[in-house]
C-alpha cells in the first residue's frame, strides 16, 4: 500500500503543478501490487488524473504486447491503476534495444 500512495502522492503533485507525471515501471510482483492497490490510493487520494500520465517500461522483453512475457501486456491485462491507457509499448524491433552479450 505504501508504494501506491507513493506513486499516487507524487502524481497528484505533479498534475497540481500544471505538468504531466512520468513513471518507469518494471514488470513481474510489481504488477499484480499496483493492479490491487494503485486504483484504491488514486480514488483515495484524488487529484492524481491518470490523463496526465506518461508511462514506460524500464524492463519490456523483445516480445509482441500478446506474448505472455510482454510487460506491457500484462499491465494492460491488469488495468495498470486507471493508467493503462498512457502506457507506450515497445515496438518489438532490435532498433529500439541495446543488445546486451554477456
Amino acid at each position: 500500500a505504501f508504494l501506491a500512495r507513493s506513486v499516487a502522492e507524487a502524481a497528484a503533485e505533479a498534475v497540481a503543478n500544471g505538468g504531466r507525471f512520468s513513471l518507469g515501471l518494471s514488470g513481474g510482483s510489481l504488477v499484480p501490487l499496483l493492479g490491487r492497490e494503485l486504483p484504491g490510493a488514486l480514488s483515495a487520494l484524488g487529484g492524481a488524473d491518470p490523463s496526465r500520465w506518461i508511462v514506460a517500461f524500464c524492463d519490456e522483453r523483445l516480445v509482441p504486447p500478446e506474448h505472455p512475457d510482454s510487460t506491457f501486456g500484462a499491465y494492460r491485462v491488469s488495468g495498470g491503476g486507471g493508467a493503462a491507457s498512457r502506457c507506450f509499448p515497445v515496438r518489438p524491433s532490435l532498433s529500439q534495444f541495446i543488445p546486451v552479450h554477456p
